[in-house]
């Protein structure tokens, strides 16, 4: 046997999550779970004292954005702007320290949220852009990255670019926002980086993601840089999978925002499942609709104080439904961004007409966020087999910002994770990273108490809590599920990947409120260290 733990609580995250004190692992799997008794027995090449700390299955991120989480934090990461005056001030100096740099002719920065200024809560405009600089391109991207907003220089070249005439319904001029796909078109012109830059963003984010407990994530990457090259995006991570530098197991959710570019993909001969263990590609990724804060979220009814804002489709009916059906028909996984309640309606509804043209496929079709729901939209789900893919740590911020854009009422149809899964939906936990932080502990945390991560209370819509296994299950098995990969990782079982974090504490036992300050010690992938605290 290759390493022996031993002295251990070993949660399996099997069917009964089932309790261990030893497991063994040879060529990268799972051979021996079991007590220290017969683990005295047995020959190791190496041997290691858990002295009593928990195990349990390495964590499993269903959505994130990898690459742009890289991107952002190599660039101004803008998470903690306290007001639009911080923002210039922090953007004068930083375009003062990349003058020097010949890395692209744009300054580019994410995650600024009026919501949190301590001054005037207003979306930045190209006016305020315009006193950072004048000559150099500025797109700065809202914490959502549905909504973003770039300078005069940057508005005068994509509105002389030709493929902009598609997106004009989604840009203001005069401000300078540019909303939904259109705050892609600044990616048309910005310096694509080489494969050598992407394979430093991978290597970057795979630390810090290992750093959690990560050990295999979902991620949406395919526009997540400038050029949107998904070619070059998926060499970079060939090669580091042949350089034995890939210590995180990747499938691509592959997104795209027009029919032509989803079906040239495919028309390729992409499909969900093609790859190696280390990477491969999984569903079709498309957009339905943007997100609450930045109103863009499609609704059956208008946000509150508005008759006529019911937020944005990106697809309307026939578009999405050609979409849904190129690819349900050549055997790929879908699953589509979908916040708001109509456009979750669409999304099912598309599903369900594929399903009603093709026949049932088991493709494990998914909608993503779910944040606002029909009444009877999980039904829907549950009768089409169809995945809900979730982000519990939205709920921390989320909460205030509800019950201010549709209202107490319709906030009791938002985040019902206790529902879905009484329902018997298949519920994949994730973070949306660089949205939110990808630390699943938080994550977890929230899944149980609906609070703040410092707080203490009753929980927003307690009955919609779950219980500490049901959130570590969203992180564990349900997203091995979520790509087909459920016989090979997710628990800790005979036969399985040997992929296993270590924590300080026994998060069962854990007081729901503190389990964000548990520690990871280790992280494993194969057997082999990732990561060491």
């Amino acid at each position: 046997m290759d390493i022996l733990f031993y002295n251990g609580a070993i949660y399996s995250v099997d069917s009964q999550n089932t309790k261990y004190t030893a497991l063994g692992v040879q060529d990268g799997r799972i051979v021996f779970l079991g007590n220290d008794e017969d683990a005295s027995k047995i020959e190791a090449e190496k041997k290691v004292n858990l002295e009593g700390k928990t195990m349990i299955p390495g964590f499993i991120d269903s959505h994130l954005h990898m690459l742009n989480y890289a991107f952002v934090n190599s660039s101004y990461a803008m998470f903690d702007a306290d007001s639009v005056d911080n923002i210039i001030e922090n953007g004068k100096k930083l375009l003062k320290e990349i003058e020097a740099n010949d890395y692209g002719q744009w300054l580019y920065g994410r995650g600024w949220n009026e919501l949190n200024f301590s001054g005037e809560k207003r979306v930045l405009t190209r006016f305020d852009l315009d006193k950072i600089s004048t000559t150099r391109p500025i797109l700065f991207i809202r914490v959502c990255g549905h909504f973003a907003t770039v300078n005069t220089r940057a508005l005068d070249i994509i509105l002389g670019l030709e493929s902009t005439k598609d997106y004009l319904h989604q840009i203001d001029a005069e401000n300078g926002i540019l909303t939904e796909a259109s705050v892609k078109l600044c990616y048309n012109v910005m310096t694509e980086p080489t494969v050598e830059q992407i394979k430093e963003y991978i290597m970057y984010s795979q630390k810090c993601i290992n750093q959690c407990g990560i050990t295999s994530v979902q991620t949406d990457n395919f526009l997540s840089l400038p050029g949107r090259n998904s070619e070059r995006i998926m060499e970079a991570y060939h090669q580091l999978e042949k350089e034995g530098n890939m210590t995180l197991r990747v499938y691509e959710q592959a997104s795209f925002t027009a029919f032509e570019d989803l079906k040239a993909f495919i028309d390729r001969g992409y499909r969900t499942g093609q790859g190696s263990d280390t990477y491969k590609i999984g569903p079709v990724k498309l957009y339905q609709d943007g997100s609450l804060g930045a109103k863009t979220a499609l609704l059956n009814e208008p946000y509150l104080g508005s008759n006529d804002n019911y937020g944005i489709a990106v697809h309307d009916a026939e578009d999405l439904q050609n979409c849904v059906d190129y690819s349900y028909k050549n055997d790929m996984q879908i699953i589509v961004h979908a916040i708001g309640d109509r456009a979750s309606d669409m999304v099912c509804a598309a599903y369900e007409k594929a399903i009603e043209k093709y026949g049932r496929k088991k493709l494990r079709l998914a909608i993503n966020h779910l944040q606002i729901v029909s009444p009877d939209l999980f039904d829907r789900m549950k009768n089409n087999d169809i995945l809900g893919f979730i982000q519990p740590i939205f709920v921390g911020g989320d909460r205030a910002l509800v019950h201010s854009l549709i209202g107490e009422e319709r906030s009791k149809l938002s985040y019902m994770w206790k529902t879905m899964l009484t329902k018997g939906i298949v519920c994949c936990g994730g973070s949306d990273s660089p949205v939110e932080s990808f630390d699943p502990l938080q994550g977890i945390q929230l899944a149980v108490t609906r609070d703040g991560l410092d707080e203490n209370t009753d929980g927003w819509h307690p009955e919609e809590k779950l219980s500490i296994e049901e959130a570590v299950r969203l992180f564990t098995i349900n997203n091995a599920y979520g790509s087909f990969e459920e016989n090979i990782k997710g628990s800790l079982e005979i036969g399985k990947y040997a992929d296993m974090v270590v924590l300080s504490e026994d998060i069962f036992e854990a007081d729901p409120h503190e389990i964000h300050k548990i520690k990871v010690l280790k992280t494993y992938v194969d057997g082999k260290e990732a990561y060491s605290a």
